[in-house]
């Protein structure tokens, strides 16, 4: 093989001659790159038979590797994709969960091309870039490869290996998608939609924070008479990257959809509808959906005003089964002069509580005469840590009464000409809460006394008055609660900036000279010369280094290469083109601070060259 340098205008080509074969890029994963895995398709359904109540359903799915580098199949480890199976119906304004399996484990991808031409083959232990790899509804139904969902830890992808029970068959409804025949009966359910959702799960997928958009949704028909019943799919696509309760706002546009996290990478979403029933009563209908908390929610509080009339409570869940440890009892509701309730058993007193887990939906309603308003209703974490609740922003009952007095669930923000201005001055409330907008500078009497810097970095409270909080504040960007944190927005996790100074936030200029030299092997140095004009660093400047099999394109088709560290410029790349290949490089300097980034040089025509981020 021949190397062969090329320099022109910043842009270094690498090519190797010899054969025929041209390679797109690189499978492995190296440094700032991971697998993305998404359900591309939803594509049949096998049904399994009756026992007593319950039908059983398994459905198939083409997961695709949209990331930039291969993904984990390998089948014998703890480090292969997971599918969950779920149903759910809509009807008379309700979006309910009717059915769920337990998790499929995957094994040998194929690398087909359903999601993409370009597909960048792996071995069968791998999928590769852009491929995807199909199974069928009959596989997703094999009991012998389906595992508990307890075992799993969805925000992480973690689970051991081998699955508890995980080798166990039983009878035809056991570990599969369970749905009561009541919930399909046509007869029973008049203008019901139905959908199918497969939702996957993956370490490596996970470990670069990918896996908020593996869930797929598709709509089914249920045919069939007497019993007897059956799903098709509609005419309609899949909704990729779509979590079934997204299909509830999809078809009504009156549907108030809020996504919030649990302080742990799980994502849970909060769907909520308001309907008139007349004179002045409302219906109140929520959805919660947990996708990918580990830590699940055990109690969900809507606010109501002091001295609403409540009535036809409500609530539904979906069946854990086939051995889940998991309790079914009905969370009970509690009605005060400010909230309505619902609570599971606490971690403490029942890791085993029926708490609203990962991949399953849970549903809330009641009438109240009290019109509706966007506030915030709260979900409690169910296991411990930090934080112990999240609130969402969503349809509530007007919680605000307006005689003068705070009371009640009335707040600074929900009802400002209430409390707005009691306890201590404007813009302090004098509940005891230190609320948006308070500080110890504004409401002392809320939230304690000021101090000199952000000494208390995980209270949501702005103890020196500077408008930072907590991790955003500079003088909490090394605490231990901050960790890893991006306190300033910029993208790096360190103590880098001074965000009042402007200077710190100006670019630097372009990175020059990149040269290729050739190293021991197939290894490829890259080097290059800082630039003139470095910018408002407040340490060393760093340095993405980016290589692409397109000249034209440094951002779909481009892979970001080691940089050792900041003022470091040099990299390396161990990768080989392939015969006949081409591999195309930039490098950018990159100031730390805020809008930071400098340019990466010029095409021909003169306009700038556009390149991906790198971590």
């Amino acid at each position: 093989m021949n190397l062969r340098r090329v320099f022109v205008s910043f842009v270094l080509s690498l090519c190797l001659f010899g054969g025929l074969t041209v390679r797109a890029q690189n499978n492995t994963c190296e440094a700032g790159e991971s697998p993305d895995l998404i359900i591309g398709d939803i594509q049949d359904r096998v049904r399994w038979g009756v026992i007593g109540n319950i039908t059983a359903f398994s459905i198939g799915n083409i997961t695709c590797n949209q990331g930039t580098c291969q993904a984990n199949w390998l089948a014998d480890v703890a480090e292969h994709p997971l599918f969950a199976q779920n149903m759910f119906r809509l009807k008379n304004n309700r979006f309910e969960q009717i059915g769920q399996s337990w998790v499929k484990h995957g094994f040998t991808a194929l690398q087909q091309t359903i999601c993409s031409s370009a597909c960048l083959e792996a071995t069968w232990g791998y999928l590769g870039v852009n491929c995807s790899d199909p199974y069928s509804a009959s596989l997703n139904g094999a009991q012998a490869r389906l595992g508990p969902k307890f075992e799993v830890n969805p925000a992480t992808g973690v689970y051991p290996y081998p699955a508890t029970d995980g080798s166990l068959t039983g009878d035809t409804i056991y570990k599969r998608l369970q749905v009561h025949t009541t919930d399909l009966d046509p007869a029973s359910n008049p203008g019901a939609a139905y959908f199918a959702e497969v939702q996957a799960i993956a370490h490596d997928d996970s470990t670069g924070m990918n896996q908020q958009n593996n869930a797929t949704y598709r709509r089914v028909n249920v045919t069939g008479t007497a019993g007897v019943f059956d799903i098709a799919f509609t005419a309609g696509a899949s909704q990729r990257q779509k979590a079934a309760l997204e299909a509830w706002g999809a078809l009504d546009l009156t549907v108030v959809t809020t996504n919030v996290t649990d302080g742990a990478n799980g994502r849970i979403i909060v769907a909520a509808k308001a309907t008139s029933l007349g004179g002045s009563t409302w219906h109140y209908e929520y959805a919660v959906q947990n996708l990918t908390s580990n830590r699940a929610v055990g109690a969900f509080r809507v606010p109501i005003p002091a001295g609403a009339v409540v009535t036809n409570i409500g609530f539904h869940d979906a069946d854990y089964h086939s051995g889940e440890p998991f309790a079914g009892t009905d969370w009970p509701a509690t009605v005060d002069g400010s909230s309505v309730t619902w609570t599971t058993d606490t971690w403490l007193a029942n890791p085993n509580a029926n708490a609203l887990r990962w991949g399953t939906l849970y549903n809330f309603r009641f009438d109240a005469n009290v019109a509706p308003v966007t506030d915030q209703v709260r979900l409690n974490i169910f296991r411990p840590g930090d934080p112990t609740s999240v609130t969402a922003s969503t349809l509530t009952p007007n919680a605000c009464v307006m005689d003068g007095i705070c009371a009640g669930s009335e707040t600074c923000s929900n009802c400002p000409a209430d409390c707005a201005g009691q306890g201590g001055g404007a813009g302090c409330c004098g509940n005891l809460a230190c609320e948006p907008g308070e500080n110890p500078c504004r409401c002392a009497a809320d939230c304690g006394t000021q101090t000199a810097f952000e000494l208390v970095c995980n209270d949501a409270i702005d103890n020196d008055c500077d408008g930072q909080t907590d991790c955003v504040d500079l003088d909490c960007c090394t605490a231990g609660a901050c960790a890893g944190s991006d306190h300033d927005g910029d993208g790096f996790a360190a103590c880098d900036c001074n965000d009042a100074d402007a200077d710190a936030w100006s670019k630097p200029g372009e990175a020059r000279d990149l040269y290729l030299t050739k190293g021991a092997g197939s290894e490829t140095i890259l080097s290059w010369l800082a630039p003139t004009e470095p910018g408002g660093v407040m340490v060393a400047i760093v340095y993405d280094a980016i290589r692409s099999v397109n000249p034209a394109d440094f951002v779909a088709a481009a892979s970001c290469l080691p940089v050792a560290g900041p003022g470091v410029t040099t990299s390396s790349d161990m990768s080989d083109p392939g015969t006949g290949g081409v591999f195309f490089y930039l490098v950018r300097a990159t100031n730390a601070c805020p809008s930071g980034d400098g340019p990466l040089g010029t095409r021909s025509s003169g306009t700038p060259r556009d390149g991906r981020s790198c971590p």
